[in-house]
């Protein structure tokens, strides 16, 4: 396997197409070894109640088979599975998430608008030439259009519920393009330019490009099947074309791929929509997205550069956290976890993480700390983190300390009582911030549940942490594993 140490893969499964990208670094440059496509329109199949309709959730389950035997065989770490839009948006998701987990072999990490704009960015960022300058980078989607503005790093990023499938099912439904009571393309670009109000600044005096399916299309259209810019007068005419066409399945434009046509007219409007609002004269196209984002991103958390956790050290620094406290809760935290059983990566990081935030809270309140610390895990937009990793660590925050919520277990949320209750011993035997050891307190687990042993002579000279061990012990009496205090 050696020759695939530096081999990475990312599945992304969006709205409009599932795409897959393998990838290697070889003296520090990404080289694409193979890409896959299968368009699924899986937005297409959400009702009005965001259920998905089963005919396209087999559609798109069919299309991963394709993907199984490029992961095959690679580490775990370095396959990221990234879903989108529309599997951000639909209800009852376990079952088409679980069964394809079971066909790809990886689980999958439903990520947030905002982490798919940074991630975008970073990959068109990969591809980027020239000096450092002012981009503003967009992206059209199936469900959802990203623009980020920024530098070398994202300054400012954005997802807006507009994309070329959701479109089609909006104003496109019956395949119409001119009616007699007016034009459906124009009603897109005009709602999309709504979208749009007040962030017309994001292009100002930016190097403008695009990415993805879209806007690749449209600048095979105009450039004669080459990957040139699209320049608005170009564009202009474009638009001009289609919305004179009567319906969608009448377009008839050289380079329009087959099975593009569908989603074309709508794409087209939010494109030219964006040209208007934004007052973009031209834009560069990147043959890098989301895909070789999500490479880099991996990439990095091998090698010393993972996001997350400076993510995690910026919120510590924003709501002033007490590090040595934070740092004392990790520390015994991770004590406990070691006697119980091996670790895996991705649960010292977990437990860690809760640690380093789990006063977050005291920010806002001194009362309420826990549940405002876990709304804030759980709801804000952190970079590098899906959604399911927020709602782990938030569950460890919510229930650092007290009455224990039961929680609703569902795909990507799993919480383990391992972890829980190594934070909340974290917690209790360092209430007071004291540097306490703890290495004469045990941890073990059995059938029941756990058992944690205790020297006599620990307990004699910490009355108080003796105290509230028993009680840790008592909120754990109606779970479905127990604690019992056993001294010695």
């Amino acid at each position: 396997m050696e020759q695939d140490i530096e081999r990475y893969a990312a599945p992304d499964l969006g709205s409009n197409s599932f795409h897959l990208l393998l990838a290697e670094f070889r003296e520090q440059r990404m080289v694409r070894l193979h890409t896959d496509r299968a368009m699924v329109r899986l937005a297409e199949g959400l009702d009005p109640k965001r259920h998905l309709d089963p005919a396209v959730a087999e559609r798109a389950l069919a299309a991963l088979h394709r993907f199984r035997p490029v992961l095959a065989g690679l580490p775990a770490d370095h396959v990221r599975c990234v879903g989108t839009n529309t599997l951000r948006l639909v209800r009852d998701a376990d079952d088409f998430l679980e069964r394809a987990e079971s066909i790809l072999g990886v689980p999958i990490d439903i990520i947030s608008g905002i982490e798919e704009a940074r991630l975008i960015y970073s990959g068109v960022m990969a591809a980027a030439t020239g000096p450092p300058q002012q981009r503003c980078v967009i992206d059209i989607g199936g469900g959802s259009t990203e623009l980020v503005r920024g530098v070398e790093t994202p300054q400012q990023l954005q997802s807006l519920f507009m994309g070329c499938v959701s479109y089609s099912g909006r104003f496109f439904t019956d395949g119409r393009i001119r009616t007699a009571n007016g034009n459906n393309f124009q009603r897109a670009r005009r709602a999309a330019r709504a979208e749009l109000q007040e962030l017309q600044h994001l292009a100002d005096g930016a190097q403008v490009i695009g990415a993805s399916g879209t806007i690749k299309s449209v600048a095979r259209i105009l450039n004669r099947g080459e990957p040139g810019e699209i320049e608005r007068r170009a564009l202009d005419q474009l638009a001009a074309k289609v919305a004179d066409t009567p319906r969608v399945e009448e377009i008839d434009l050289a380079g329009l791929e087959p099975e593009r046509r569908p989603v074309f007219a709508a794409g087209l409007a939010i494109l030219h929509g964006i040209f208007c609002e934004l007052d973009i004269r031209a834009m560069r196209v990147s043959p890098y997205a989301i895909r070789e984002g999500i490479v880099h991103d991996l990439a990095g958390r091998l090698h010393g550069g993972d996001r997350r956790s400076d993510t995690v050290t910026a919120l510590m620094q924003q709501s002033r956290v007490d590090r040595r406290q934070a740092q004392r809760i990790g520390d015994t935290a991770l004590h406990f976890l070691s006697q119980l059983r091996p670790q895996s990566d991705d649960e010292h990081r977990r437990l860690r993480w809760a640690a380093q935030l789990h006063e977050l809270g005291l920010a806002l309140s001194h009362s309420d700390f826990r549940r405002l610390g876990a709304y804030m895990i759980e709801h804000a937009d952190l970079a590098g983190f899906g959604t399911s990793e927020q709602e782990n660590i938030a569950h460890l925050v919510r229930n650092q300390r007290g009455r224990i919520k039961p929680p609703r277990e569902h795909y990507g949320f799993h919480p383990s009582p391992d972890l829980l209750l190594c934070l909340r011993l974290a917690c209790t035997i360092h209430r007071d911030r004291s540097d306490r050891n703890a290495g004469e307190l045990q941890l073990v687990a059995h059938a029941g549940g756990y058992t944690l042993r205790i020297h006599q002579s620990w307990l004699d000279r910490h009355p108080a942490i003796e105290d509230l061990l028993y009680q840790e012990s008592e909120h754990w009496q109606n779970q479905p594993l127990s604690l019992q205090l056993s001294p010695q």
